[in-house]
């Protein structure tokens, strides 16, 4: 009987071992198929050091131009978002991922204007904006030599926010010819986003931008009522220019939706 309960217990072991060696191979085979460089770059604006990674194609040719997207919150989404891209195969590309050393700031950083009732920093987004045109985006193209065609930025929730914050906000420029909005937290700061476009549209007439919404059946009423409503904005706009493409995800949640949407962008934006 021992004799048996050892040879079960060796069994089991066995198999346990066996697959964690499977799931640790699963997790191995997870290759983006790309060049890539990290590098950290300490802002003058935000006085935050970030984490940034690039992923190039593996046809990677210098002289050549690309398109280029900024990725926000690359601390979460730069492996999948990479490895995205190398799967459809896309040698047009090139993956900017933008993280921190260290503390998160994507709250302060993602966000304009400040709200009290964030239990965080929050507010520097303009800041943020500064750190973008004059230094990322320099240290990108100037020094590492990525020549760019078009230029796309890609936020998820406050990161959404973000990314349609900066195409109608007017006092900094905007670098970016695409925005990639997924699931953007437009209730940010008593709906600040609403006003701010009200106040562009006061002045102009025109936004040369190309712009792709989503938003998840399964995010909630609010999100998805707010959603609606941006987005039935601007399409009474008759922006002379703007491309706008969105899509209501089937069966999709907050927590899904950043790289479903990714990989439908590829398609559709770019």
């Amino acid at each position: 009987m021992m004799k048996k309960t050892a040879q079960n217990s060796i069994c089991m072991l066995c198999l346990w071992m066996a697959w964690c060696s499977f799931y640790s191979c699963q997790k191995e085979t997870f290759v983006t198929g790309k060049k890539q460089d990290s590098f950290t770059l300490q802002s003058t604006y935000t006085e935050t050091q970030y984490d940034l990674k690039i992923a190039y194609p593996k046809t990677y040719d210098a002289t050549k131009k690309y398109h280029t997207i900024y990725l926000l919150d690359g601390d979460d989404y730069f492996d999948e978002a990479s490895a995205v891209i190398s799967n459809q195969q896309r040698e047009d590309v090139i993956l900017i991922g933008i993280g921190y050393v260290g503390n998160n700031q994507r709250g302060r950083d993602y966000s304009f204007p400040k709200d009290s009732d964030f239990p965080n920093a929050s507010g520097g987004a303009k800041e943020f904006i500064q750190f973008i045109n004059n230094q990322l985006i320099p240290k990108v193209e100037t020094e590492m030599g990525v020549k760019s065609k078009a230029r796309t930025i890609y936020g998820h929730s406050l990161g959404g926010y973000f990314a349609l914050y900066i195409l109608f906000q007017q006092e900094h420029p905007n670098p970016f010819d695409n925005s990639i909005a997924i699931s953007p937290n437009l209730m940010w700061k008593d709906a600040y986003l609403f006003d701010l476009e009200q106040q562009y549209y006061n002045q102009r007439d025109s936004l040369d931008k190309r712009i792709y919404m989503t938003v998840g059946d399964l995010e909630g009423a609010s999100i998805n009522l707010f959603f609606n409503a941006f987005k039935n904005k601007l399409l009474t706009r008759n922006y002379t220019g703007l491309s706008l493409d969105y899509e209501r995800l089937s069966h999709v949640s907050h927590r899904n939706s950043p790289i479903i949407s990714f990989k439908n962008a590829l398609s559709i934006i770019l």
